[in-house]
């Protein structure tokens, strides 16, 4: 145990993917430590992927049902909401209308259309999908809830403040970001400011909270960014106009960059290392951090996040640190099976390690495991084990496709003789 634990860790593992988030949530005291009886709870999965490259849907499916079930009783509102970058009709492409190979463990229900329509029937109006689009792509610009839907872009003009970030670089290498986040209406009419609450009267509700859940898997990203887990899925909740190429616009407005063509030059690192964790220390600290952030780690993508091979590692995790989470993560369950390097979050060269690390250095979480506290539950012994030898190793599916075996072995083998 950590003598002076800042954070703490808890995961289940080897139950299936719906046993596993119950056991998680129980562990930390039930879901009523994070979701009140009117709260509006606002859950956040990247979908702009699918198989294992999404959380796993059954363990999406339980979450949902023990909110509205929870102990005290619920009179509040579920959305799960997200902005997969694909268009004006997001609800027709990537892990919403992909049927999964595999990550789904619920009969009939096959991806996140299927799943929201079967928990649109259950629970009606209190529960609404909300699919965020880009202004580019037709979505609008606003400044207040008053106004409607649409992003709020915080560049100081309209009444809202400026809130943003440069890179530290000069000349051709300088760049700089704001932040921007989403209003949205849920089917039942309540207009949700994603920084500031519940909007009704005219005013921000006193009584209504808004509740933000952050729930991701874990994968190869690249080589340029290492993992994709809770902390990255908050581009998911930003506006990316502009695309993700900064020599190709890449700008919100005027000289400002989205948050991805800020940190990167496309599709490979950018000027300075990590600027992906340090925009989204920010954004936690300055618009809003989850309340909750969970992975779904009942598939692991070792090379890619839709292909095989995978890693069944059979776990669910979950913190409310998203730093400590993804660090433990990647450390203890992606690392440990693919043993490259890109997702060792302890390898000073890895991307992982650099915006990780970043985001803590700009107020997203504990870096140092030495004050995080690891809570496991492990289904075949029946028992809550807390400790730090926590490596989880999954059973391979190598799957038939020789271009990512080749890229798995590649990464794994040619960058450790280096």
């Amino acid at each position: 145990m950590k003598q002076n634990p800042r954070a703490v860790v808890y995961r289940a593992l080897n139950g299936k993917p719906d046993q596993n988030i119950f056991k998680v949530i129980e562990l930390m005291g039930g879901i009523d430590q994070f979701v009140g009886v009117n709260d509006v709870v606002a859950i956040k999965p990247n979908v702009q992927w699918w198989n294992h490259g999404v959380p796993n849907l059954s363990a999406v499916k339980m979450l949902v049902d023990i909110i509205f079930n929870r102990s005290g009783g619920f009179d509040g509102e579920v959305v799960i909401f997200e902005n997969v970058h694909r268009g004006n009709l997001p609800w027709k492409h990537a892990g919403w209308a992909r049927n999964f190979d595999h990550n789904s463990d619920i009969e009939e229900i096959k991806n996140y259309n299927d799943l929201c329509g079967h928990l649109k029937d259950k629970y009606g109006d209190c529960f609404s999908t909300i699919h965020l689009i880009n202004r580019k792509d037709g979505g609008k610009r606003v400044y207040s809830p008053s106004e409607g839907a649409g992003y709020v872009y915080c560049d100081g003009t309209g009444g809202q403040p400026l809130l943003s970030m440069d890179n530290g670089s000069n000349n051709d290498h300088f760049r700089r970001v704001i932040m921007t986040y989403p209003i949205f209406k849920t089917d039942n009419g309540t207009v949700v400011d994603f920084k500031n609450g519940v909007w009704e009267s005219d005013e921000y509700s006193k009584k209504k909270q808004v509740r933000f859940i952050n729930i991701a898997g874990i994968n190869h990203h690249s080589t340029w960014c290492g993992i994709s887990s809770t902390i990255k899925n908050y581009l998911g909740v930003c506006d990316l106009s502009g695309g993700p190429d900064p020599d190709q616009d890449g700008k919100l407005i005027d000289d400002c960059y989205n948050f991805h063509s800020f940190a990167f030059d496309k599709w490979a690192p950018g000027p300075e290392k990590g600027m992906i964790g340090a925009e989204i220390g920010v954004f936690m600290e300055k618009i809003r951090r989850a309340d909750l952030n969970i992975v779904t780690a009942e598939w692991v993508g070792l090379a890619d996040r839709t292909v095989p091979p995978v890693s069944h590692t059979r776990c669910v995790a979950a913190s409310t640190d998203p730093v400590a989470l993804d660090y433990h993560c990647s450390k203890y369950i992606l690392h440990s099976n693919s043993k490259i390097m890109f997702h060792d979050p302890d390898n000073l060269d890895s991307p992982t390690h650099q915006y990780v690390k970043t985001c803590s250095d700009h107020g997203g979480g504990i870096f140092n495991e030495n004050y995080v506290r690891l809570v496991a539950f492990d289904h075949n012994i029946n028992l809550v084990q807390k400790g730090s030898e926590a490596a989880i190793i999954g059973d391979i599916y190598w799957g038939n496709n020789i271009k990512y075996i080749f890229k798995f072995l590649l990464m794994r083998y040619f960058y450790f003789i280096l």
